[in-house]
């Protein structure tokens, strides 16, 4: 269906829905796009030299030291960016934020803008369904996530899911959207299970801004081999519950 047909079709369903409805959609609408006004602003301003530093954690760190005391709300609009839409890797933001606030101060940030990140996914996608979904993840990807609609086991999958390294977290997260799940809870137990791959990645970058290299390299490379083991894991029980 077209762009113009789309609109068409939303516009005839407005004329048609109850008062509170519109009131309703109107503010969904709304609300989408200043998130949307938002994240290109981020973008545009950030997000491309932020694909340039953040790959080093000395260079990143000496970017956040531009915005002086509102360094770390620049980060934490970052991170949730990031989450939402992936055009930063993730990995980087966090060895840097361990880098430029150690491991519990990292981890906190990296944290709250995770979950700032994964709430905007799940209202957006909550209001506005699988159409709007197309606009950051592709259909076919959402689709590959059908073995999880066994909504009995759905809360304890979800928490096993982040709790593998490597696993495509976001994804589940806007997958989550379209299911019943209850969002409080979602945010509270998935937060849990994201910790230890978080806090890998800080402890890594904690340890460069302490010059230790060898440690540094240890840990990535314990993190790493938790990752390939982590994304085996995963892609064999997807593929075993889809023949299922």
């Amino acid at each position: 269906m077209k762009i113009k047909e789309k609109i068409t079709e939303y516009v005839n369903g407005m004329k048609n829905a109850p008062k509170s409805v519109k009131i309703q959609r109107t503010a969904a609408v709304i609300t989408f796009l200043l998130l949307l006004c938002g994240f290109a602003v981020l973008y545009f301003t950030f997000g491309r030299q932020l694909l340039e530093t953040v790959k080093d954690a000395e260079k990143f760190k000496l970017w956040l030291s531009r915005f002086g005391g509102y360094d770390k709300a620049v980060f934490v609009a970052v991170r949730a960016l990031q989450t939402v839409v992936k055009i930063i890797p993730a990995e980087p933001l966090e060895i840097g934020s361990g880098y430029a606030w150690g491991i519990w101060g990292g981890l906190g940030l990296c944290m709250l803008g995770t979950e700032i990140g994964s709430l905007a996914i799940l209202l957006i996608t909550r209001f506005f369904g699988t159409k709007v979904i197309e606009l950051f993840v592709p259909l076919d990807k959402l689709n590959s996530l059908s073995f999880l609609k066994d909504g009995k086991r759905l809360g304890s999958t979800m928490f096993l899911l982040y709790l593998i390294p490597s696993t495509p977290k976001d994804l589940f997260t806007y997958f989550a959207g379209v299911t019943k799940l209850n969002i409080p809870w979602f945010l509270f137990y998935t937060g849990i299970a994201r910790i230890p791959s978080i806090i890998t990645s800080t402890w890594c970058g904690n340890s460069l801004g302490e010059d230790n290299y060898i440690k540094s390299a240890v840990i990535f490379g314990a993190t790493a081999l938790a990752g390939l083991i982590g994304m085996v894991i995963y892609r064999k029980t997807s593929r075993k519950a889809e023949q299922r």
